[in-house]
């Protein structure tokens, strides 16, 4: 059963290569300084075992930092820090950049290996086919050839491989945003998609404010029709009181008469 207070073995190696790096970085010799450039590679290392991609990205840049100061554009610790940058970049999802360090991983061993060529053709002039010692620096040189030129086939099928993932990337993104626009038009109303009917002209059903002046004269207007008709009204009852006076007058006339008038003597 697992000690939830003991430390793996990744911290402890983090715990050690972190002491390392300050102390290396606190002196100024070209030994001290590669000894922590070499810390900050291991860290990053780890950081990628942990999938801290960030953090080794941050070590790695820093180790290629000191490195590029101290060692020669040649050297292999160069192309080593530019496959690790390359790696971190890749898992990152960051294929450009990935590419762009494997590139310069192969650019600084194909600058090593012409170096050793030239170490090979320039050490075996004049030697003919003498026997080489084990510890001869032509047959290092042809050795450290053959060894850097099995790797860089390594280093160009990384390369592939972020291409194809960047291309498969690119194409998901396309199929994703079509997807979406196709879902986007079907869900816009039908009408949207029909061509845009003109606006009906509807003003002449709409009442128009009149302007003062107007309703004035409209107000003077109906008030003299209403006292011309309150006139004719009164002259119209004038006259039928003065009809009914004059019948009234006839009939008492007319009794006054009757009443007045002896009878007529018969005859006998």
């Amino acid at each position: 059963k697992e000690n939830p207070d003991d430390i793996s073995n990744l911290q402890l190696a983090w715990e050690m290569l972190e002491l390392a790096k300050v102390i290396y970085l606190k002196e100024e010799d070209k030994k001290s300084k590669l000894k922590a450039a070499e810390s900050f590679l291991k860290l990053g290392e780890i950081s990628l075992e942990t999938e801290n991609y960030e953090q080794a990205l941050s070590d790695f840049q820093e180790c290629l930092k000191i490195q590029e100061a101290e060692l020669e554009p040649d050297d292999r610790l160069l192309a080593e820090t530019h496959y690790q940058l390359g790696l971190a970049h890749g898992f990152n999802k960051q294929y450009d950049e990935s590419i762009d360090q494997y590139r310069k991983a192969i650019k600084v061993m194909e600058a090593k290996i012409g170096k050793l060529k030239k170490t090979v053709e320039d050490g075996t002039q004049g030697k003919g086919k003498e026997p080489q010692a084990a510890d001869d620096p032509i047959k290092a040189a042809q050795q450290e050839i053959k060894d850097l030129e099995e790797i860089l086939p390594d280093i160009r099928g990384k390369i592939e491989d972020m291409e194809e993932e960047k291309k498969n990337i690119d194409e998901l993104k396309s199929i994703t945003k079509d997807t979406l626009a196709a879902v986007a038009s079907e869900l816009k109303p039908a009408e949207s998609s029909e061509p845009k009917k003109a606006a009906s002209d509807i003003s002449h059903l709409v009442r128009r404010k009149r302007k003062p002046e107007e309703e004035s004269a409209e107000a003077d207007t109906k008030k003299t029709r209403q006292e011309e008709g309150s006139g004719d009204t009164e002259k119209n009852g004038t006259a039928n009181d003065k009809s009914e006076s004059a019948m009234e007058s006839d009939t008492k006339k007319k009794e006054s008469m009757d009443v007045s008038e002896p009878p007529t003597a018969v005859a006998s």
